[in-house]
Parts: structure tokens; sequence; C-alpha cells
């Protein structure tokens, strides 16, 4: 069992308070500006009582949190895709470990059911491994510019396509229909990308070059900026057939 320190209690820090300390690690939870009784603040965490530090802030701030913490024994963690090892190398024992997963505090996650990619010093590198296994069932080692380019692959498919989702429910909401009436629609097309693979799974008007409908559903789109998304969508659909 690890004593282990998480600074920051937003959607990832809630979801791996919850994790870890199912997995009989002593957690204890700090944030910057303390919303809850459960949560400290973080001018009463002491680096020297902890195992493990984790990170779970903004990526903006990460070293300058890190920067804040005194030098310590303790392995100091941060679990952004796209920052750097490098953030946390006031510390001989640092590294990162970046659930690819998405996470919000209003649903429960499968911690068996996604990957956590890890990374970390020369001096902390095993100890982190083994901590990410005790509550992970596939950890996976990566450098800080492959993690960054995935995390760019996990914008466009996740963050990305929610947004178009969003302006689906936003064009839905003119007809009195609600997203839910499209969520057939949704479920299959995902699930058929998951089993062909995306590039053999595209269909609708962009991909048959049936120009007759887009220039229908250009003319419908008043807003200038939906209608530049769905022709630069559509370009791009096209480019890559």
């Amino acid at each position: 069992m690890s004593k282990v320190a998480i600074i920051g209690y937003g959607n990832v820090g809630y979801h791996l308070a919850n994790r870890i300390s199912a997995k009989r690690h002593e957690v204890s939870i700090f944030s910057r500006t303390p919303i809850e009784d459960s949560v400290l603040s973080m001018d009463q965490l002491d680096p020297n009582d902890f195992d493990i530090i984790i990170l779970s802030v903004p990526d903006d701030i990460i070293k300058e949190v890190s920067d804040q913490l005194a030098i310590s024994e303790a392995i100091v963690l941060h679990t952004s895709g796209s920052n750097p090892i490098a953030d946390l190398s006031k510390h001989a024992k640092h590294g990162v470990m970046y659930p690819l997963q998405t996470f919000s505090t209003t649903k429960e996650i499968d911690f068996t059911s996604f990957p956590i990619f890890v990374e970390g010093s020369d001096e902390g590198e095993r100890d982190i491994f083994t901590f990410v296994r005790s509550f992970s069932n596939d950890v996976r080692l990566m450098t800080s510019t492959n993690r960054s380019k995935l995390h760019l692959a996990a914008v466009f498919a996740c963050n990305f396509s929610n947004h178009m989702l969003h302006l689906s429910e936003i064009l839905l909401a003119d007809l009195d229909m609600s997203f839910q009436d499209i969520q057939p629609l949704v479920e299959e097309t995902l699930e058929k990308a998951v089993e062909l693979n995306p590039s053999n799974s595209q269909t609708g008007p962009a991909v048959r070059e049936d120009d007759d409908t887009i220039n229908t559903h250009l003319s419908m789109l008043k807003d200038e900026k939906l209608k530049s998304i769905y022709q630069m969508i559509t370009d791009s659909i096209q480019d890559k057939k």
C-alpha cells in the first residue's frame, strides 16, 4: 500500500482518487482552492508524508505546481497527455501516467477497459510502473513525444467528435427533437468504425461526391461558422478517399 496525494479534484482527480483508494492505497486530496471538506488546502501538503504525489491540474500550471512542491523522496506524477515529463524535472523521482479516456464526474469509469501510458525518470520508472499496475490492467510505456502525438489523435477522436454531436444536437432542437432521437445512428456509426476501421466505414454525401445534396445543406446553414465547418469537413473527407 502506498500513501498517495492527489492535487486537483476535477474530472480526472475525482476518478483517480476513487480507483486508487479502492485498491487499498491511502489517498489524500489537495487543491489550491478547496471546494469541500474532504479536500485539503495545498499548503497543508508535506511531500515527505507521501510515497506518490499526483498532479491532476490544468496543463498550463503543471510546472508551476510542481515547482511549488518541496523536494522529497516522493514520486511526483502528472496525468497530462500533452505536457512533457520535463515539467517535473525538479524532482529526482518523477513521471507521467496518462489515462487514455474521457472523464466526467457524473459518469462512472471502468479502469479495466482502457490503457494508461507511463513514463518515468531513471530513478522512478520501475516504481511508477508497479504503482499504476496496482489499479490498471493495461499499462504501457511511452515517451513524451509520442504521448503528445497520441493526445492529438485523441482530441480528434474524442473532443472534436463530441463537438460534432453537440452541433447536431443544436440542429435537432430546431425540429423539437432531442439528441436521443439519433442515438441509434450514432451508436451504429461508432460500432462500425471500431469493427471496420474509420477508413472503411465512411458514408454520406461527401464520400459519394453528391454535390446536389452538399449544396442544399450549405444553403440551409445560415450560421457562417457552421457553413465553414461543413465545407471543411466535406473537403477533408474527399481528400482522404
